[in-house]
């Protein structure tokens, strides 16, 4: 009941975009699927494998930064709807072509499809919930959400991806269809709902802060684009905007200025790749490790492994939260990165001991790591830009994250090639440790700062 009353209250939006989610999650692990079809149906080196990989995760760095863009200009729905929809046609047609490398070119360009519609849902959740405790409670909603479903797909996924891997690609495109309808119909984003009202009447107008000092920008609301039905409207009511208006709200305000605005913002998420560099590693070298240990089974134990993190997430979030409710957002992220550390480097037990609990021990601690890190990351900079930066701001640290995952495959197999597998997890180790330091670093930045000022520490920098 306790749970239930955290997520009571939000739009209803917001509870339909989140049944979207969870049952785009079934089938929303096609950055695995790459991995595992290339070396099991292609019979592809770990080296090769890793080279396309990192193609994927490098036209994904385009895509978040297309579809930051795109989102603050035409809108969220807009973006989300239209990059889901090509990506299911996509994964579908890859079951015609099941045994021939044309698959690896179609997945890379549904991971760019895919890569748009990422900064657009931060964006989304960001734009229906003006308050910051409804984004608190949003943010938590979808993820646990998104984990809902993947407790499903990927251990079905596992059994059948060896011999049937067509059927694999037709319920992963069905799937992503059945989200994008439910948003499609059921997400509304208008001139008329909360998220689209404003405080002064002007679309992307924000009061200027003072230098150096960050206000939280969650009572402060954007307006979506308008439709031309509403534009024509304002011309009857004789609120015709000027030359000058039409110009500022047919393109986005500057992004540049408002970096130099938030220099600690720009530290945090240029230090972030070091997040998606380690999480990265779930889906490339946790594959890798259980195809090694435990042989043809493999595709099925890392399925395994996956429900394994869904349901630890289903059900240790809460508690995770709730133990770390009084730590900063900052301080959560660095808990997390030790989490990370001490999961991954867990496996290189493996290479002496082969036992599946180990694999589960160390399942279980990153992905707390993961639950403090992923809860926190994206409140983080909703807190500090405005509305009307939300998608280039979530776009760029997505950005940094696709670097992140581009740079990992293709070393990490380089790595594995010269050395061996079980000696990445202890370099996984030491970079997470690293991530701790640099997160603790930026929270004593920002609590010097604020005791400079001589005022309280502001509450949006709380973790959820």
């Amino acid at each position: 009941m306790s749970l239930f009353k955290t997520y009571a209250g939000l739009s209803r939006g917001i509870y339909y975009l989140c049944l979207a989610r969870t049952i785009n999650s079934t089938g929303d692990f096609i950055f695995s699927l790459i991995t595992l079809v290339l070396t099991l149906q292609m019979g592809m080196s770990v080296v090769s494998a890793g080279i396309f990989v990192s193609m994927a995760a490098l036209i994904s760095g385009p895509g978040v930064l297309l579809g930051g863009y795109l989102s603050d200009l035409i809108g969220k729905k807009t973006i989300i709807v239209s990059g889901q929809a090509l990506s299911a046609l996509m994964i579908i047609s890859c079951s015609f072509w099941s045994g021939t490398m044309t698959i690896g070119y179609l997945l890379i360009a549904v991971m760019f499809f895919i890569s748009i519609t990422r900064p657009a849902y931060n964006a989304l959740i960001i734009q229906l919930c003006p308050e910051e405790k409804e984004r608190k409670s949003a943010f938590s909603l979808m993820y646990l959400g998104a984990n809902l479903g993947i407790a499903l797909g990927p251990l079905i996924a596992g059994f059948f991806i060896k011999d049937y891997v067509h059927i694999v690609f037709l319920s992963i495109g069905t799937v992503f269809l059945i989200s994008t309808f439910i948003i499609w119909k059921k997400v509304h984003v208008d001139a008329g709902g909360q998220a689209t009202q404003t405080m002064t009447g002007e679309r992307g107008h924000h009061t200027q802060q003072p230098q150096g000092e960050q206000q939280p920008y969650g009572k402060q609301q954007h307006q979506e684009d308008q439709q031309p039905g509403q534009q024509q409207q304002q011309h009857k009511q004789g609120r015709s905007p000027s030359r000058k208006q039409q110009g500022s709200e047919s393109l986005p305000s500057p992004l540049f200025p408002m970096l130099l605005k938030n220099p600690l913002v720009v530290f945090f998420i240029v230090v972030s790749f070091l997040n998606y560099f380690i999480y990265m590693q779930y889906s490339f070298s946790l594959p890798l490790q259980m195809n090694q240990t435990f042989g043809e089974h493999g595709a099925a134990y890392y399925g395994s492994v996956m429900t394994i993190n869904a349901i630890s997430v289903i059900l240790l979030t809460t508690l995770v939260l709730s133990v770390t409710r009084n730590f900063t957002a900052l301080n959560s992220i660095a808990a997390g990165a030790l989490f990370y550390g001490i999961g991954f480097g867990v496996l290189y037990l493996l290479g002496d001991w082969p036992q599946f609990a180990i694999v589960v021990v160390s399942t279980v601690l990153w992905t707390i790591g993961e639950i403090l890190v992923q809860t926190n990351i994206n409140l983080y900079i909703a807190s500090r830009v405005p509305d009307s930066h939300q998608g280039r701001f979530n776009g760029l640290l997505l950005f940094v994250g696709c670097l992140g995952y581009t740079l990992s495959p293709y070393l990490t197999g380089l790595f594995i090639r010269s050395v061996d597998m079980k000696s990445v997890w202890i370099i996984i180790l030491g970079i997470s440790l690293f991530y701790a330091v640099c997160m603790v670093l930026l929270w004593y930045i920002e609590k010097k700062a604020t005791n400079n000022r001589g005022i309280e520490s502001p509450e949006f920098t709380k973790s959820v």
